[in-house]
């Protein structure tokens, strides 16, 4: 079987990359650097910079007869990677949590869970660049490989959870409004 990969926004990446490019526009502002008087001068300084922003916004999930991983789009170096052996099953799960103005924010993610009822990976169902036709190919292989919780869980603030520190509540069924 071939890998079937899609892309994926790094949102943590993304708020570095928007931190560091502020810190540098500020100090453009004050006057204290020329921003394009290093890029001109500094080829060498420039790409591998570029390189690393690029590499902290996006990575890759792959999917195989082997596992699943999440990878560096470039080079293909895996930095979280699960077999089929190691994964119990899958969950779709709604994690609920709060943004700065205090509104509720829903999440439509995968959870997989090992044989410890933990969290060994996650993948987000509303990352932008996964919207495609990869990401039906990927969960319909998943689908294939893996049984699916036949109910789907509902999670106020599920840091310790998707870390894989505490074991799933199967408990927290979504709750119908009838």
């Amino acid at each position: 079987m071939r890998d079937i990969s899609t892309l994926k926004l790094n949102f943590i990446g993304l708020g570095a990359n928007g931190l560091l490019l502020f810190a540098i526009f500020r100090l453009q502002i004050d006057g204290n650097i020329e921003i394009l008087e290093i890029i001109k001068s500094n080829y060498e300084f420039t790409i591998p910079f570029l390189y690393l922003v690029i590499t902290s916004l996006v990575y890759r999930v792959t999917v195989n007869s082997n596992g699943i991983d999440k990878s560096l789009l470039f080079p293909k170096i895996k930095f979280r990677s699960r077999t089929w052996s190691e994964i119990k099953h899958f969950i779709n799960v709604t994690e609920i949590g709060k943004d700065n103005n205090g509104k509720e924010k829903r999440h439509e993610v995968i959870w997989f869970v090992d044989f410890n009822d933990k969290v060994c990976f996650r993948i987000s169902k509303q990352n932008p660049l996964s919207q495609g036709e990869n990401m039906k190919k990927i969960m319909s292989i998943v689908k294939q490989r893996e049984a699916e919780y036949p109910e789907k869980l509902e999670f106020d603030s599920p840091f310790w959870y998707k870390l894989g520190m505490w074991k799933v509540d199967y408990s927290k069924k979504t709750k119908t409004n009838l």
